[in-house]
């Protein structure tokens, strides 16, 4: 299997594409705010869920050292824990209709988890936190047609296998 995502040729590098995506966005809106609209803003910039899923396949890791490693894996969604409004339909659309959802658990150095993440093997049980990123938003900035769930470690998020929580 390919370790593109859409038309990137990882997923570090879609990933790093859409966040200069979104902060060059952020700073447009922000033009003309007070610093207390801005401070507000700035507390509600990223669609944060929690999720219970199923690991459907695991993909090769992404190697990029530029961007950093990550393990990628096509999860089903068998559980909502917590939802973000801006995000809320894709989220339940992917756990009622069980469309695979990409994630992306960035590893091996102080940006990710540093520490390799045991069992995450096809069928596999995981409790996750991270980012969503719909799956309108990832195929418009060029990425596969999937939503993404990322950012799945420190300082946002988390990963837990039935033996260990990883963050």
């Amino acid at each position: 299997m390919s370790k593109t995502f859409g038309k990137y040729p990882s997923f570090a590098k879609f990933i790093e594409s859409y966040e200069a995506a979104r902060q060059k966005e952020e700073q447009e809106l922000e033009r003309g705010l007070s610093i207390a609209e801005r401070r507000e803003r700035k507390r509600k910039l990223r669609d944060v869920v929690e999720v219970d899923a199923t690991i459907r396949d695991r993909e090769p890791d992404d190697e990029d050292i530029e961007g950093g490693k990550h393990y990628r894996l096509l999860v089903t969604l068998t559980k909502i824990v917590k939802s973000d409004p801006d995000v809320d339909g894709d989220l339940k659309r992917n756990l009622t209709d069980r469309e695979d959802v990409f994630v992306a658990i960035r590893f091996g150095d102080r940006m990710g988890i540093l520490q390799p993440i045991e069992g995450l093997n096809d069928g596999a049980i995981l409790h996750l936190r991270g980012e969503w990123i719909t799956k309108e938003k990832a195929k418009q900035h060029g990425g596969r047609f999937l939503s993404v769930l990322h950012f799945t470690h420190h300082p946002i998020g988390f990963v837990c296998t039935p033996d260990k929580c990883y963050s």
